[in-house]
């Protein structure tokens, strides 16, 4: 019985120690650096480049508030796009959000022309309809890149309304990816 007891105690201490290099290795690009509080704005690609600060709390040209390396991996070109297309879609669970600005839909596009990514072509075309102020097809667009990400649990099933999206906006008291 002892020995029983021994195992299960070992185990539940390995797996602790286990998700916890996971989580800190996630961790590694770049935590948020500040709570919900971007700004929307008119931004074009003249406007946004890497190392010029034209938002409060912009970190090195990332108007996503995050110190990361860019250009950015794929990895958080999904996870941005990804988090972002929760202000459009109605879908049973969001774990991530930050809001679509024009500045952060030009720094995604400035990406893309600075690294070759796997899914270029998908994310090009997402971000030039979003760019264009289309978001028709959001449930979609968001679908792509959840599949992309491996999802399984929050496939987006609508478009929200105007009075949906501002009450999802209102309630978000914090970005993250």
């Amino acid at each position: 019985m002892r020995r029983k007891w021994m195992g299960i105690i070992l185990a539940t201490v390995l797996l602790v120690t286990v998700a916890g290099i996971y989580i800190a290795l996630e961790s590694l690009e770049g935590e948020p650096k500040s709570a919900h509080g971007s700004e929307e704005g008119s931004a074009s690609a003249a406007d946004v480049k890497p190392g010029k600060s034209t938002v409060t709390g912009k970190v090195d040209g990332n108007p996503f508030e995050e110190g990361v390396k860019t250009p950015i991996s794929e990895k958080l070109m999904r996870q941005y796009i990804h988090a972002m297309s929760h202000q459009k879609v109605r879908a049973g669970e969001k774990w991530s959000f930050f809001e679509i600005t024009d500045e952060r839909i030009v720094f995604l596009l400035q990406q893309l022309d600075e690294k070759t990514y796997k899914n270029d072509e998908e994310y090009r075309e997402i971000l030039t309809r979003w760019h264009k102020g289309d978001f028709s097809q959001a449930v979609s667009d968001h679908n792509t890149v959840w599949r992309l990400m491996g999802g399984t649990i929050g496939k987006a099933k609508g478009l929200l309304s105007a009075k949906q999206e501002k009450d999802y906006l209102e309630k978000q008291t914090r970005e993250t990816r």
